[in-house]
């Protein structure tokens, strides 16, 4: 078939047509005097019209296709010049995965996106493209990368999966292979759990993704795995620098030291703070191996170049260390940094968690003769075979089940206390048990014994409740500090008065206790006062029952109250920035649903507010914030949500609050870092560098950051238990 698209070759058809139409007869006449046939003549002169008739047609048919194209180009020439589409001239397959940004001042010219990376939510790829001119780079990018070619489904290519992808109900995105893409995710994952880097060639993996998941699965070299590992690594680090410059708030810190199974020691860094949004923030931001010797200077040099490199030197508020003396050396050159709030006296915060251990271990030392009979009795059930099956019947017929002991450990005081706990559910089974394999009559175990295990775990309880408290990854803490010290005050005056023997057990915690907790650092009342369920009159009221229960008569706590108002005006004055005056509130004290009656009793027995200082225009929000009175009854209260909710009534208050209350009580946050370094340098990867050691932890806690799982544990069924000591001689 003839294509004729242009104007110049259907007038040369027209013409030749014509020619044929025109000289046939002249030469049929003459053939017809020279003798030929008259029927012979009268053929070839039917075959002449037929040839032109069919050379007329192909010519006028394709006159008008050739027509429409060539408007249809220089419409899409148009169009594309004025920045649309070609809609005709997307003949190549790769128009279906690009979209064209024209190019300012270019006609003609643009830049071409690739809508797959888009999509995928990768770096998008895109390429300088100009009307005329191929497309081979566009290709081999959708080739090597997304594994699309031009018959639609490469070899790499997994068949479109519509409902897959998908970011709203109803509708997703296509879904196609890249061995590229896989690598990235396999890195992030592998990262995850925790794998070595070898886990990517392992024959059974590849086996299974090739035979259950993608035939074009590939394995992964270590090193490719490895590589990759660190540039998500790089690429995120230079995220969060980024995000530090421009952070408008106060960061806390968090540091502590750790030595590997291998005798290397690491330093931790873990940053705090409150975005704009008020989400509490954590991040690992060093992990870096400390040969030096850890001296106060060492540690400081090592603290002044981390928040140099993540631009938060002039951004810290409080660093949170355990009780070495080296980390208090620390302190005295930090204080001699620029920058820090009211001359660094909000600064340094010691580890709640630790002082809380120290208290609980003195105590355990006396205790471990009054648990003993309970002790051997869980330890018989692990170790004969004969033993066992005698307590598997007894469990069945209590109509318990077959109960796997937890493991005492000395040096953590928190599982005696679960130990306990379980044992106290089993109490019946386990008397019968030890009893019948106990001769001394004397030595058995009585109801009396089982009322002390439920004394020391109500003792016990206040300690472990707290330590949970002060480990909370995504909830602020430290304005908690002292409630939880008083609920285990009291605890102390409980245990003395309801079991004699326990009293001078408790005389020892409480010497210990006292050692730390005589006087509180001024941020836990400042941040008392900033906790709307508590302020001034429950702080007043909370250390004055705190004290009377010490038994210590010399501290003065409405001075102590009152510099902690001091504190906050002070912050109000360098915070402040725009000068108005909010409308006060009547003074109003409401039931809190947070507290029992004990509690609440004692946080408010007391409504006189002995505040007298003379307002200012940058602390008169203060006032107004503190003479509101309590005002919440919710017992799902979220102190970070009610300061985001009044953060137009209190611009100021809400501001300092982002940063007081993102202090972290203890150093959980470093200390959870190191078990994570400890399985990262298990016995299958003893050999790992240090820096590898530091991208492996980072980047685990930034990816589990981004789902807001750092610090996730299992649920404790136990945890909800009430042990009740009066209930200790019942059968239930």
């Amino acid at each position: 078939m003839y294509l004729v698209e242009s104007k110049g070759g259907a007038i040369a058809c027209m013409l030749l047509s014509l020619m044929f139409l025109g000289t046939w007869p002249a030469v049929m006449a003459y053939l017809e005097r020279r003798g030929r046939l008259p029927q012979h003549t009268y053929l070839d002169y039917s075959i002449t019209n037929l040839l032109a008739a069919v050379i007329i047609a192909f010519t006028l048919g394709q006159i008008g296709d050739g027509s429409n194209r060539n408007k249809e180009v220089e419409q899409g020439e148009e169009e594309e010049e004025a920045g649309g589409s070609k809609p005709s001239g997307k003949v190549s397959y790769v128009w279906k995965y690009y979209e064209k940004v024209p190019v300012p001042n270019k006609p003609r010219h643009f830049r071409c996106v690739c809508t797959v990376c888009r999509d995928i939510k990768k770096i998008m790829k895109s390429y300088a493209w100009s009307i005329g001119t191929g497309f081979g780079s566009m290709s081999r990018h959708l080739r090597n990368d997304h594994g699309i070619t031009a018959s639609g489904v490469g070899s790499q290519t997994q068949t479109q999966l519509s409902g897959f992808m998908s970011e709203q109900a109803g509708g997703g995105k296509p879904f196609f292979y890249s061995q590229k893409n896989m690598i990235d995710h396999m890195a992030t994952f592998v990262n995850l759990e925790e794998l070595p880097f070898t886990y990517g060639e392992s024959v059974n993996l590849e086996n299974f993704n090739r035979l259950a998941l993608q035939p074009s699965y590939s394995h992964v070299n270590r090193h490719t795995l490895k590589d990759r590992t660190m540039a998500q690594y790089k690429e995120q680090k230079k995220e969060l620098i980024a995000y530090f410059a421009n952070f408008d708030g106060r960061v806390a810190l968090t540091s502590d030291t750790w030595t590997s199974k291998q005798n290397n020691p690491f330093m931790c860094v873990t940053v705090h703070w409150i975005d704009n949004d008020f989400f509490l923030q954590k991040r690992i931001i060093a992990f870096d191996i400390m040969e030096e010797k850890h001296t106060g200077y060492n540690i400081y040099l090592r603290l002044k170049k981390t928040l140099d490199k993540f631009n938060l030197t002039k951004k810290l508020f409080s660093i949170s260390f355990d009780n070495a003396s080296a980390n208090t050396k620390c302190i005295d050159y930090v204080l001699q940094m620029d920058d820090l709030l009211l001359n660094g006296d909000l600064v340094h915060v010691r580890c709640c968690a630790h002082i809380i251990n120290l208290s609980a271990q003195e105590g355990l030392a006396f205790l471990a003769p009054l648990l003993e009979p309970i002790k051997t009795c869980i330890n018989w059930t692990r170790n004969a075979r004969s033993m066992k099956t005698q307590w598997k019947t007894l469990c069945d017929k209590h109509g318990l089940r077959n109960k796997q002991w937890g493991t005492d450990c000395a040096t953590r005081w928190n599982s005696t206390y679960k130990l306990i706990k379980q044992a106290l559910r089993y109490k019946n089974v386990l008397t019968e048990f030890y009893n019948s394999h106990q001769r001394d009559e004397d030595a058995m175990i009585d109801n009396s014994m089982w009322t002390i295990a439920a004394n020391v775990c109500n003792l016990l309880k206040p300690y472990y409740n707290a330590t949970n408290v002060f480990s909370l990854v995504y909830e602020p803490n430290v304005h908690l500090v002292i409630l939880e010290c008083l609920k285990i005050v009291i605890a102390f005056k409980t245990a003395e008065n309801v079991e004699p023997c326990l009293i001078p057990i408790v005389d020892d915690m409480k010497t210990k206790w006292v050692k730390y907790f005589t006087s509180f650092p001024y941020i836990y009342g400042v941040a008392s006062l900033l906790d709307p369920c508590v302020k001034q009159i429950g702080l007043t009221n909370s250390l004055l029952f705190y004290y009377e229960m010490l038994n210590i008569i010399d501290f003065d706590v409405e001075i102590y109250v009152q510099k902690c108002i001091d504190v906050l005006r002070e912050l109000c004055k360098i915070y402040a920035k725009d000068k108005g005056e909010s409308s006060s509130s009547s003074s109003v004290t409401t039931k809190s649903a947070r507290f029992d009656d004990q509690l609440h009793s004692i946080l408010f027995r007391r409504t006189q507010s002995s505040s007298s200082s003379t307002s200012t225009l940058a602390t008169k929000e203060l006032d107004d914030y503190l003479t509101h009175g309590v005002d919440t009854n919710d017992t799902d209260f979220n102190i970070l949500l009610w300061w985001k909710a009044r953060s137009i009534q209190f611009p100021l208050l809400s501001k300092i609050a982002r940063d007081v209350l993102v202090v972290p009580a203890s150093t959980v946050a470093s200390e959870s870092a190191f078990s994570a370094g400890g399985r990262v340098l298990d016995d299958k990867r003893s050999r790992l560098a240090p820096p590898t050691v530091k991208m492996c932890v980072c980047k685990r806690d930034w990816d589990l950051a981004k789902i807001r799982r750092q610090g996730a544990k299992e649920f404790d069924p136990l945890e909800a238990d009430e042990i009740v000591a009066t209930d200790a001689s019942s059968g239930n």
